[in-house]
């Protein structure tokens, strides 16, 4: 394999890789999510709710830990922002993305999701990992419609990516 090809290859596992960090189980969506934390306050008018204090978030085969975790409804109810904050630990949140897969594993000190913008965000200490394959760094910014992925320059460091290299070959 040529060079450059072999940069479009990894490329071309990276997003992989990444696009499915929020990618679960298609059935997933249609078994009940389960929320369990120490406290939690809802408010139906602003739409905005909070779990706070052990929180875990389970449906099918994805998983969330958290200190804390907040939502924002928009107007019409619908989720716009959902963030996980990791004080104590770091927030982790982890899938089986198909059924032949291995799981995928998301820490950091915050992770955002916007569902109606399709991105994920993650900051502070990220780690995410699918068998050897990691990536370690400040921040990932993963826009899941466009499946791309961006690792931005931070005063905080830089990003380190371990692809397996027997991934590339299939």
């Amino acid at each position: 394999m040529r060079p450059a090809h072999k940069t479009i290859a990894r490329f071309a596992i990276l997003l992989l890789f990444f696009s499915r960090m929020l990618s679960a189980l298609p059935e997933d969506s249609s078994k009940p999510l389960n929320i369990n934390a120490n406290s939690s306050a809802f408010n139906y008018k602003t739409g905005y709710n909070i779990y706070d204090g052990n929180v875990k978030i389970d449906q099918g085969e994805s998983h969330l830990t958290a200190d804390r975790v907040t939502t924002q409804n928009n107007s019409h109810h619908k989720l716009e922002e959902a963030i996980a904050y990791g004080t104590t630990h770091l927030a982790h949140y982890w899938t089986l993305p198909d059924k032949d897969d291995i799981m995928l594993n998301a820490e950091a000190k915050v992770i955002k999701f916007f569902p109606i913008k399709s991105m994920v965000v993650l900051e502070g200490d990220v780690v995410v990992t699918q068998g050897e394959n990691s990536f370690h760094g400040p921040i990932i910014i993963y826009n899941i419609k466009d499946q791309t992925v961006a690792a931005p320059a931070s005063e905080k460091g830089h990003a380190t990516i371990i692809i397996e290299p027997t991934k590339l070959e299939s």
